[in-house]
């Protein structure tokens, strides 16, 4: 069995608990209201600070900081907190907040995600699957990341945005309305195309992805409104499930489709 190591000038309060293999490094600090997963990793000078809940098999590098403070006037110290799923990766001073009562009080990270040196999850947040996000990301509070999405380095996302799966963000850009699933954008919050690099990356059928040709077409391509164009791809491809998911994330958009 592994035991737990803690270094000798690691800080970790009563309470906390440290599953079998876990490894704090030096100068970290774990709060008394943290729960860390089996062979999780604090390489060192890590924070985790508040209520926490970390999975199994998490890295995190130099100067990350977990559970940190909302950057929300309105927080009052409230009880919310920060959960993260399995076989993530935080690279160098990954901040990622807490959440505030005024939405889900907890901000979510998923499993299997790559999030690269300087990038902030912001409170609230919600995070999918299989993330690449490039360094100095920054997500606003209230932000929902679908699963199997790329963002190049120095993308802003405001708040309230949903970025559905399969998406692609080119470096430098910035995102104010929802952006759909299997698009790609770049610059400010222009939408290009079908993401069809990640598409077949990712194992999607020839006939899918020709099906996500003809959505990106329907809708940013022609002149009609954004409600035409959608019932225009339901009654074209009633049967596709990437029509279907397409849509349903169309019609739940509360501030709007990027196009």
């Amino acid at each position: 069995m592994n035991k737990v190591f803690i270094h000798p000038t690691a800080i970790v309060e009563p309470g906390a608990e440290l599953a079998e293999g876990v490894y704090v490094g030096p100068f970290s600090t774990i709060s008394g209201r943290a729960k860390i997963g089996p062979r999780s990793r604090l390489m060192s000078h890590v924070v985790v600070d508040g209520i926490v809940e970390i999975g199994e098999d998490n890295v995190f590098h130099p100067f990350c900081v977990i559970g940190g403070t909302p950057q929300d006037l309105g927080y009052k110290g409230e009880d919310t907190k920060v959960v993260l799923g399995n076989r993530n990766t935080f690279r160098e001073s990954v901040t990622v907040h807490r959440g505030t009562p005024k939405d889900k009080a907890v901000t979510t990270v998923g499993d299997d995600n790559y999030i690269m040196a300087y990038c902030h999850l912001a409170h609230d947040a919600t995070v999918g699957r299989h993330l690449v996000m490039a360094n100095q990301v920054a997500l606003a509070g209230h932000v929902t990341i679908g699963d199997y999405v790329t963002i190049g380095g120095l993308v802003g996302i405001t708040q309230h945005v949903r970025i559905g799966d399969y998406s692609f963000i080119g470096a430098g850009g910035v995102m104010r309305k929802d952006l759909p699933p299997y698009m790609a954008a770049k610059d400010h919050s222009e939408v290009s195309g079908p993401n069809l690099v990640g598409l077949k990356r990712r194992g999607l059928a020839e006939e899918d992805i020709r099906v996500i040709r003809e959505i990106y077409k329907t809708l940013y391509l022609g002149n009609l409104t954004t409600d035409r164009a959608l019932q225009e791809i339901t009654e074209k491809y009633p049967e596709n499930v990437y029509a279907r998911r397409f849509i349903e994330f169309a019609r739940g958009s509360k501030i709007g489709l990027q196009r």
